[in-house]
């Protein structure tokens, strides 16, 4: 096994070929020990087939990796690992019944000669390890019981024990609140003090600037820049990713018109929300703001009917609802986008137009059959508007990259004639070009007079669509404030207090 005091792992001309695809073209890329390597790009870039062959999920067709000068295999994850490669993925892959002691030691419990666990000596490794990386965590606790931030750390503590010399970070930050990514970048510059490499795959740029030493972009399999952080800047960055400059900021005028669509009044459920209420307007962009926990979700999924109310009521255009679910709020012109694009989203067995129109066959019934014609028009008619990358209408959405999967279910419910579509993070997990095309697609519906109720942790995202701002915290909401006249730090605090 090679130990820490490795110098780099050097990529080289790294090649890699699917049927009708060239997803790595003479890729080269070193990651230095005690350096944090940052590796963006679009959806289809590359990144994860990259990844897949560093961790021994496949293996490369052309190139070499080297250890310094050692050339090495890797031709199953057990080779990685052996090698002290350890990748931590964006899902975490812990026994939630578990603790966290047992999680870390999971492949190599410390037991007597006859096969008995040593518990104390377990628990005081485990102790050592957490103040080698700088982490306070109990060792016995349940893995149910963490949070998504120390699940990580817990992920990242196993890659220590199992002697890691390069850890693998895939989207850490995805799922964290700020406080939460401020704990994970102290592990990560201790990870450093301790000689480890990291390779940091994240489509958050600011990020970037705050954790990385180097950074390299792939687009289209082909590697396009390396460069030292201090060489760089977001604007060369995003050019590098899309090949184009990528305009970032939207005009976005207060509203004029207070025409009244949506009332929510003392909106309570016996899980999370406690008498949440508020206004929206015609063609208002509402944005929800809150850490992790603090009822945004639980808030789109009640208006929506997902969630049984215990008390309050919702108004639709002066229509009262106190007792609903969600085939009544789609009738009445709500529609709602889910943070889950994945689990609660998309359909994976069907194609792109199946899961376009699936919440509006009727419209395409002809007697008891779907009036194929029909739905194949409208669908290429909604892939033209919204400019979604694919060949045809008939392939897979699963094939499609994260970005065009959200354009499918933003054009799902503009079939439909809404007023209120409710979005809850619609750039989660988005490449930084297709971000900047949903977030001027969402933009333009609330132009066109459409409502919108917008639950973003992506303090950018809100600050620039928002017309107003709403801060939530345990179920509650903490304070108001025009997007116009709002500090961060404002936004920060009141998400706290």
């Amino acid at each position: 096994m090679f130990s820490n005091s490795f110098q780099f792992l050097h990529i080289k001309e790294i090649s890699k070929e699917f049927p009708g695809v060239k997803a790595l073209d003479n890729v080269s890329m070193k990651i230095k020990a005690g350096k944090v390597h940052a590796l963006m790009g679009e959806n289809g870039a590359g990144k994860s087939t990259l990844i897949k062959i560093l961790a021994g999920a496949y293996s490369k067709d052309k190139g070499k990796i080297f250890f310094d000068d050692n050339e090495i295999s890797i031709n199953s994850p057990n080779d990685s690992l052996k090698l002290g490669i350890k990748v931590v993925y964006q899902e975490i892959s812990l026994i939630p019944e578990f603790t966290v002691g047992e999680n870390i030691f999971l492949e190599k419990f410390p037991t007597n000669r006859f096969g008995i666990l040593k518990w104390k000596k377990l628990y005081k490794e485990c102790k050592d390890l957490f103040n080698k990386i700088g982490f306070n965590l109990k060792v016995n606790e349940k893995i149910s019981n963490l949070s998504i931030s120390e699940q990580q750390i817990v992920e990242i503590a196993r890659a220590i024990f199992q002697k890691a010399s390069i850890v693998v970070m895939d989207e850490p930050t995805s799922s964290l609140t700020p406080n939460e990514i401020k704990k994970l970048f102290n592990v990560i510059n201790n990870l450093k003090k301790n000689n480890i490499a990291i390779l940091y795959i994240t489509h958050k740029i600011d990020e970037i600037f705050q954790i990385a030493d180097e950074v390299t972009v792939l687009r289209d399999g082909k590697l396009i820049s390396n460069r030292p952080i201090n060489q760089t800047s977001e604007e060369i960055l995003v050019n590098d990713m899309v090949g184009r400059a990528v305009e970032s900021s939207f005009e976005r005028t207060l509203i004029a018109n207070k025409e009244n669509v949506l009332t929510v009044k003392n909106l309570t459920t016996k899980t999370k929300l406690k008498n949440v209420s508020f206004d929206l307007s015609k063609g208002e962009i509402l944005g929800f703001f809150g850490l992790m926990g603090a009822g945004r979700t639980e808030l789109a999924k009640a208006i929506y009917g997902y969630d049984k109310v215990s008390n309050g009521f919702i108004e639709i255009e002066g229509k009262r609802f106190s007792a609903f679910n969600t085939s009544t709020m789609v009738k009445n012109g709500i529609g709602y986008v889910t943070e889950d694009r994945k689990g609660e989203g998309i359909v994976k067995d069907m194609n792109l137009r199946e899961n376009m129109t699936l919440p509006s066959l009727e419209f395409f019934e002809n007697l008891f059959f779907v009036n194929r014609i029909k739905e194949k028009n409208i669908s290429n008619e909604y892939i033209k508007k919204f400019d979604v990358k694919t060949p045809s209408c008939e392939r897979l959405i699963t094939l499609l990259s994260g970005g065009n999967q959200q354009k499918v279910l933003l054009s799902r419910w503009l079939l439909r004639e809404l007023k209120i579509i409710i979005l809850d993070e619609p750039t989660r997990g988005v490449d930084i070009g297709a971000k900047t095309e949903v977030l001027s697609l969402i933009n333009d519906l609330a132009k066109e007079g459409m409502s919108v109720l917008l639950m973003t942790s992506e303090m950018n995202d809100l600050l620039s669509l928002s017309d107003r701002i709403m801060v939530m915290a345990n179920g509650e909401i903490k304070a108001e404030f025009l997007s116009n006249n709002v500090t961060q730090e404002e936004i920060f605090k009141a998400s706290v207090s």
